[in-house]
C-alpha cells in the first residue's frame, strides 16, 4: 500500500502545478505579467470569420479580398480601399509571425462553411519555410492554433515541436513567462489599467479595420543605411542561414491553394518586398552547408514557389525580382513601411481585377 502511495506522488504533484498554474489566469490576473498583446490578433481572426460569412450573404455586398498573412501585410488601410477601389472591401487575417499552418486553419473553416470570397492572397516568405534557421518562432502554433488542429496535421510537425506545445499549453506560466520587473511595473499606481485600455483599443481597431492595423506613414521608417545594413545582418543571421526549405510548409501552403481551388476562389501567393540590402543576400550568398555547390536562398525556394503555384492554379507576386516597386521605405530589413502600403495596395488590386476581369469579360 505505501508503495503504491509512492507511486501517486508525481501525479500529485504533476496536478498541483497544473492548478497553481491556472491560478495565474484567473479573472484578468495575467495583465500584470504578460509583455505581449498579439493573442489579440489570433482571437479576433477567428470571430472574423464570422463576419465575413455574414457579410459574403448580404445581396448589396461589394466584392471581398482576403489576405492571410504576418506583420508584412498588417497595415493596410481601408480608407485608401474605400477611397480608390470603392467595389471592394479587405477582409485581412494576417496575424504576427503568420505561416501557411495558421491560413490553412482558418481555411478548413471557409471550407467547412462554404466561405467564398471573391479573391485571396497568401503572403510567402523563404524565412518562414526554413526548417533550419537559427532563431525558431512558435508563436503562431502556441498562440494560433487548437489543438484539434495540431493533432490532424501532427506528422508536419517535428517532435520538438510538439513536445514545447503540449508543454506549454498544459502550464500557461511556462508559455509566458512572468518577469519580476514586468510585474513590478503593472503594480505603480494606473500601469495595469494602462495596458488593459491598449489591449481594448486593439481589439476596437481590429473589429473597425476587419484585421488591419494601419500605422503613421512615417512611423518608424529606418533612414540610416548603416541602420539597415545591421538589420540586414542580423535577419540573414537569424532566419536564412543555413537554409533548408520546409516540406512541412510546402505541405500547409499546397494544401491552402487546393481548398482555395475547391471553393473555386482565384488566389495568388505574394512574396512581399524587402531592403536591397536583404535582397541582395538572397539573391548571391550561398546559403546551403554540407555540399559541394551550396545554392542561394533564391535559387532553393523560389522555383519551388512557382511549381506551387502553377500546379494549383495559382498566380506567385514576386515584388522583390520581377517588379519594379515604386517605394523602398522599411521599417526593417524585412518589413515594408506603411507609407509604402498604398502603392502595396494598388499593385495587389491591378492584380486582382486583371483576374477578375479575365474571368468576367463582360463586366
Amino acid at each position: 500500500m505505501k508503495d503504491r502511495r509512492i507511486l501517486l506522488f508525481p501525479v500529485l504533484v504533476f496536478l498541483a502545478a497544473f492548478l497553481l498554474d491556472k491560478l495565474f489566469f484567473l479573472g484578468d490576473l495575467e495583465h500584470y505579467f504578460l509583455t505581449t498583446a498579439s493573442f489579440k490578433n489570433y482571437e479576433h481572426k477567428v470571430e472574423m470569420v464570422d463576419e465575413l460569412d455574414a457579410y459574403l450573404k448580404k445581396e448589396d455586398r461589394k466584392k471581398v479580398l482576403v489576405i492571410f498573412g504576418n506583420s508584412r501585410t498588417m497595415p493596410f488601410s481601408n480608407e485608401y480601399i474605400a477611397s480608390a477601389y470603392p467595389g471592394w472591401v479587405l477582409f485581412n487575417f494576417s496575424v504576427p509571425g503568420g505561416t501557411s499552418d495558421y491560413y490553412l486553419f482558418i481555411l478548413e473553416k471557409f471550407r467547412e462553411r462554404n466561405i467564398r470570397p471573391d479573391h485571396a492572397i497568401l503572403a510567402v516568405t523563404p524565412q518562414g519555410m526554413n526548417e533550419t534557421a537559427l532563431v525558431s518562432l512558435d508563436e503562431v502554433m502556441i498562440t494560433g492554433l487548437p489543438a484539434g488542429f495540431v493533432s490532424r496535421h501532427a506528422s508536419h510537425y517535428a517532435l520538438d515541436d510538439l513536445s514545447n506545445y503540449i508543454a506549454k499549453k498544459s502550464f500557461l506560466v511556462y508559455q509566458y513567462r512572468p518577469k519580476l520587473w514586468v510585474i513590478q511595473d503593472r503594480l505603480e499606481e494606473g500601469h495595469v489599467e494602462q495596458f488593459r485600455n491598449f489591449l481594448g483599443l486593439l481589439e476596437d481597431a481590429l473589429r473597425k479595420e476587419r484585421g488591419s492595423v494601419p500605422v503613421k506613414a512615417e512611423e518608424g521608417v529606418v533612414d540610416s543605411e548603416e541602420r539597415m545594413e545591421a538589420y540586414a545582418r542580423s535577419i540573414w543571421k537569424d532566419f536564412f542561414v543555413p537554409f533548408t526549405l520546409s516540406s512541412d510548409q510546402l505541405y500547409f501552403t499546397r494544401q491552402c491553394l487546393e481548398i482555395l481551388n475547391g471553393l473555386d476562389v482565384p488566389s495568388d501567393m505574394v512574396w512581399v518586398r524587402v531592403s536591397q540590402n536583404l535582397r541582395t543576400r538572397i539573391d548571391q550568398e550561398p546559403a546551403e552547408t554540407d555540399v559541394l555547390k551550396p545554392r542561394t536562398v533564391r535559387e532553393i525556394w523560389e522555383p519551388e514557389m512557382r511549381k506551387l503555384a502553377q500546379s494549383e492554379n495559382a498566380g506567385f507576386l514576386d515584388m522583390n525580382f520581377a517588379t519594379d516597386f515604386p517605394c523602398d521605405q522599411f521599417t526593417d530589413a524585412s518589413h515594408l513601411s506603411a507609407a509604402c502600403f498604398d502603392e502595396f495596395t494598388d499593385y495587389l488590386m491591378n492584380r486582382v481585377q486583371a483576374v477578375q476581369q479575365t474571368a468576367n469579360p463582360q463586366n
